[in-house]
């Protein structure tokens, strides 16, 4: 016979055993939870790295096309005179990728290059065509553990020259000719014949003036233009660059070179890798020098005074803060020169205006930024 007791001890096992059993689901459920919420976790972790990378990828790109050093294959500073800067390859059919392992990148720069499938992060670039000019639409892919990330945004560039000058010699302030033949010559009439344009009176003339065949020399000077007079030096610089000096002055495409003594040998090597130059405490050679080409033209902001003792040849723009213009070998340059303020020239140079000089400066120079409102996340 059964006692009380004993009946009683019987529910309670089952009793236990039934909350056990409830407290066994409750751990699977919640490990389960657990195990889900940690996948997802990583899922998202890999996913947030996707998306640095392929914002690395952005910022990587845009700091290439804002460098004017000529690169290797592997994306990295060359010294081989065949290789050129990542803004002048052709960058429509090319493909960049870079590589991360070890907390180090490596990156690959050619029209077939792919990132490797067992790094940690990896990213691609690729440029597109817009049909504006000016503007290049830039893809960006990113990778981390299987998780992929695609941005795009436009890329627009500023040119280093805006305006065409339309003078070969500009002036906004006075210009006085000294003892030499300096001369000024334009003589394409599709851009006009205009020689010398002053914001005031000329108190004497250059030894040549030679404008478009059949115009007379007086009739190619525009002097004493009250418009340009009325601008500031700060307004003319503005005029030309669509930025004031402090802000051109700190592009990334800028290289400043310090001539306030003989630079020479500087200039001449900075020029075959910068295309703009800003020269400062003025130009001062001693040596023959040739700067730029009809294709390759530099564009030379000069902070200081010119004295030119060995002959020079310049395909470019010279832009000059100083009066004084002291040319003893005769020099020549193939673009423009403009003054901002007034001008007291001797010597020798002869300024021919070219308008495909200046169309490569205005076309082919400048910096590249981020155009609001084209970044896209896919």
């Amino acid at each position: 016979m059964t006692t009380p007791s004993a009946q009683r001890g019987a529910s309670t096992i089952a009793v236990t055993l039934l909350l056990s059993f409830v407290a066994l689901l409750s751990v699977v459920f919640a490990n389960r939870s657990v195990l889900l919420d940690a996948k997802t976790s990583v899922n998202q972790y890999r996913a947030a790295q996707a998306r640095e990378a392929a914002e690395a990828g952005l910022a990587w790109a845009l700091a290439q096309m804002n460098n004017s050093t000529p690169i290797g294959d592997d994306c990295r500073p060359s010294g081989n005179a065949s290789d050129s800067p990542f803004r002048e390859r052709s960058v429509a059919a090319m493909r960049a990728s870079c590589t991360a392992r070890g907390g180090e990148w490596s990156c690959s720069c050619g029209a077939s290059s792919q990132p490797s499938d067992d790094a940690s992060q990896t990213f691609s670039i690729q440029f597109a065509e817009t049909g504006t000019a000016g503007v290049m639409q830039l893809n960006a892919r990113g990778a981390a553990g299987g998780s992929l990330s695609q941005l795009q945004v436009h890329l627009g560039r500023l040119p280093g020259l805006d305006s065409l000058p339309a003078a070969a010699l500009t002036v906004r302030g006075p210009a006085t000719f000294g003892t030499g033949t300096f001369g000024v010559h334009h003589t394409d009439p599709a851009s006009g014949g205009l020689t010398l344009h002053s914001g005031a009176p000329l108190a004497s003339w250059p030894s040549y003036l030679r404008s478009t065949p059949g115009t007379p020399a007086s009739a190619s000077v525009l002097a004493d233009d009250a418009a340009l007079a009325a601008l500031a030096p700060q307004g003319l610089f503005t005029s030309l660059f669509r930025m004031d000096k402090s802000h051109w002055r700190t592009q990334p495409m800028v290289h400043e070179l310090d001539c306030s003594n003989a630079c020479d040998g500087a200039l001449a090597e900075a020029a075959t890798r910068h295309q703009l130059l800003w020269l400062r405490g003025g130009l001062r050679l001693d040596t023959p020098v040739s700067l730029g080409t009809s294709q390759r033209p530099v564009l030379l902001v000069v902070d200081g005074p010119i004295e030119l003792n060995g002959s020079a040849v310049i395909h470019g723009l010279v832009y000059a803060t100083h009066a004084s213009w002291v040319d003893t070998a005769g020099a020549a340059i193939h673009g423009a020169v403009v003054l901002e303020d007034a001008l007291q020239a001797s010597g020798n140079t002869q300024i021919h205006h070219h308008l495909a000089v200046l169309q490569a400066l205005h076309q082919h120079t400048g910096s590249y930024a981020r155009l609001a409102n084209s970044w896209r996340d896919f």
